[in-house]
């Protein structure tokens, strides 16, 4: 594990260098580098298999990798750096660094016992010891924020897809992360809830402020909300820069035979 000295840049709220995973002779991730500055919103495209997901998930150490370096918000995730070198940090210290990294995921991962309301206040008062009461009354803020103000009593099972994962977004949003992850969260919905997620998902984009990182494949949704686009393949990022610039007139050819195949 190589440990530098020099830390991202303040406006720089996720670091990621060199990056290397492998699983068994498969080499998932290689050498991947990339800053996303705050405020950003940064979507990944590439075909199935490019490492997209895979290097989602290493931001907040939901995967392991074997070699280089991830910071967010300044800290070096997983690892703790002293005169004798570095070491990995426990479970604890973990779970406090994730607790600033929102992910949404591809299934929904709701509280099935739970209402809407109790799934969002759930885990800032459990884990965060934050007042009951006040939990409740923001949680009820956001489940509005995402359309669900008349539905927070009901129970995941009495829920659509779309509306599932709308109170997926707002539990994670009830944490307060400085970083939302988001992992093809509308892969398992049909169209018409599609738009209802990528809806929020727009509105989170342009009016909150909040730094966002997405895996998906729709092309015309990445278009309108993201500051940058990066495109993977084959473990590695092969291009990125502007919607206009990526999508419109893509350099690399990869990324040429990407988009034909999906717009």
């Amino acid at each position: 594990m190589i440990v530098q000295n020099k830390l991202p840049a303040e406006d720089v709220i996720v670091s990621a260098r060199d990056i290397c995973m492998t699983r068994g002779d498969n080499k998932i991730l290689r050498n991947v580098s990339m800053d996303v500055r705050r405020g950003e919103v940064v979507v990944l495209l590439g075909p199935s298999g490019a490492g997209k997901t895979s290097f989602l998930r290493t931001i907040n150490l939901l995967n392991s990798f074997e070699s280089g370096e991830m910071f967010v918000d300044g800290h070096r995730m997983g690892y703790k750096k002293t005169k004798a070198g570095a070491y990995m940090r426990d479970n604890h210290h973990l779970t406090e660094q994730r607790r600033n990294i929102g992910f949404v995921f591809q299934h929904f991962n709701l509280f099935p016992h739970m209402t809407a309301l109790e799934n969002v206040w759930h885990t800032p008062v459990r884990i965060m010891k934050q007042p009951k009461a006040q939990c409740v009354e923001e949680a009820k803020k956001l489940l509005q924020q995402v359309g669900l103000s008349e539905k927070m009593d009901l129970h995941p099972r009495e829920l659509s897809g779309g509306q599932q994962q709308r109170v997926a977004i707002a539990r994670a949003l009830a944490m307060h992360p400085a970083l939302m992850l988001f992992d093809e969260p509308t892969s398992a919905l049909d169209p018409e809830m599609t738009i209802e997620v990528l809806n929020v998902m727009q509105h989170l984009a342009s009016e909150s402020g909040t730094t966002m990182i997405i895996v998906t494949h729709e092309i015309e949704f990445a278009r309108k909300v993201a500051d940058r686009i990066v495109i993977m393949a084959d473990g590695q990022i092969i291009e990125q820069g502007t919607p206009e610039e990526v999508l419109d007139a893509p350099n690399h050819p990869r990324t040429r035979e990407f988009l034909a195949k999906v717009v």
